[in-house]
């Protein structure tokens, strides 16, 4: 008995731990307990979880911190390359004049600010002009005054394939037709001087001229004994074709040769080249229109820097504007006053004094003082026939404004006699 006690005894410590090792029991748990032990267990790898997520986001900061400040460096060593880009091709002073503008534009390089130019001339400048060109605010006669009232708006002549296209033909046809024979007359001026520049002997030179206006303005017969110059024909409108596309975009069809207005194309070709032809009705249905002494003279052509003053400009501009509100004392304020600013530093014969002359003029003809607005045309007129030609459109303009002020002021013959001249300039210079 006291054997099995003792066993009893000694096989006790190790129940206890056995039962040590069995968790007590929790009442009023039951089988959810085990729920718990999980959720539990999920909480404790979701905070694992999301302090790895924020070691690995704070190294993604400090990397991208990284790669900020490598790429600001890389852009700050691009700038300070451009600079001193500019700096070695730029003087000093329009760098500086540059660089103070504050329009970031000494940071671009050349690449850029040529991408940014032509997108400013196709998306704001162009459809700018030919919006005034539909409204009739600009309103060009011929291929000198289109060039004037692009120059002034500092376009150019390369650009105008976007002017000129198909689908402004229907709105603008009296733009696009002046457009098209501008770059004729430009396509022929290159062709012209060069055969002049061939010429050696001096007394050949009116021979010469004369003959390279007979292949540009000449009809071919068409018969085929005139082979020659119908292949030289066709040749003359390959090449113009091929220049008309490389240097203004604009395909040429020669479909359109029909349409080409000869005298208008010969009258800007003499203004272009200095060339001075005897004044006759010339037959350019024949193959051979011009003759050797049909050419006068050469005389030399230069460019020079138009002389302008920006407050006459502006003056005149609030002379029209008041002119058109019908605030007619405002409008003869402004109008002297920019004929006297245009005086000052333009001189008094020179084609925007011109300008001032003829608005003044308008403008006191609507006020009723037709004896000062006769004076003031007649001025004009005087020094447009000076400085601009006979055959130039604000000639013509004022020989027809001089008709009316003088049949407002009842002087019938010379109203009569200034209409004529007007009629006869007009069709002269645009048939």
């Amino acid at each position: 008995m006291c054997d099995r006690l003792f066993n009893h005894l000694n096989t006790f410590p190790c129940l206890l731990r056995k039962l040590a090792k069995v968790e007590p029991a929790v009442k009023g748990l039951g089988k959810n307990r085990g729920l718990l032990k999980d959720i539990k267990k999920k909480l404790d790898e979701k905070n694992s979880k999301t302090g790895q997520g924020k070691k690995a986001s704070l190294n993604n900061c400090l990397d991208l911190q990284k790669s900020s400040s490598n790429n600001q460096k890389e852009s700050e060593k691009e700038d300070e390359e451009k600079e001193n880009m500019w700096k070695k091709l730029l003087p000093e002073a329009s760098y500086l004049r540059l660089k103070e503008s504050e329009t970031g534009l000494h940071l671009k390089s050349p690449d850029e600010l040529i991408e940014m130019a032509h997108k400013y001339y196709a998306e704001i400048a162009l459809p700018k002009l030919v919006a005034d060109f539909g409204s009739l605010e600009l309103s060009p006669v011929d291929g000198r005054t289109m060039t004037d009232f692009m120059h002034t708006r500092k376009y150019f002549w390369a650009l105008m394939n976007i002017i000129i296209n198909v689908e402004l033909a229907d709105k603008l046809p009296h733009v696009q037709s002046l457009c098209v024979h501008e770059m004729i007359v430009r396509a022929y001026k290159h062709i012209l001087q060069a055969v002049v520049a061939t010429v050696n002997n001096f007394p050949d030179l009116a021979a010469v001229v004369a003959s390279c206006l007979n292949t540009l303005l000449g009809t071919p017969s068409g018969d085929s004994s005139d082979a020659d110059n119908a292949c030289i024909d066709t040749l003359k409108w390959k090449w113009v074709e091929t220049f008309l596309m490389k240097r203004f975009g604009w395909q040429w069809k020669y479909d359109s040769c029909q349409d080409l207005r000869k005298f208008s194309v010969l009258r800007g070709l003499c203004q272009k080249v200095g060339l001075e032809i005897v004044p006759r009705d010339y037959d350019m249905d024949s193959v051979s229109p011009f003759k050797k002494l049909d050419i006068v003279s050469m005389v030399p052509v230069y460019k020079q820097v138009a002389c302008s003053s920006a407050d006459g400009r502006t003056l005149l501009e609030s002379s029209k504007t008041s002119l058109d509100k019908g605030k007619l004392e405002d409008a003869v304020n402004y109008g002297t006053k920019a004929l006297s600013k245009l005086v000052a530093v333009c001189g008094p014969y020179h084609r925007m004094t011109a300008g001032a002359y003829s608005l003044l003029a308008v403008v006191l003809y609507h006020t009723g003082d037709f004896n000062q607005a006769t004076i003031y045309q007649q001025k004009a007129l005087d020094i447009n026939e000076r400085e601009l030609g006979l055959d130039h459109p604000d000639t013509m303009k004022s020989y027809g404004d001089l008709a009316v002020f003088y049949y407002r002021l009842q002087h019938t013959e010379l109203a009569l006699k200034y209409v004529y001249v007007y009629s006869v300039f007009l069709l002269l210079g645009f048939p």
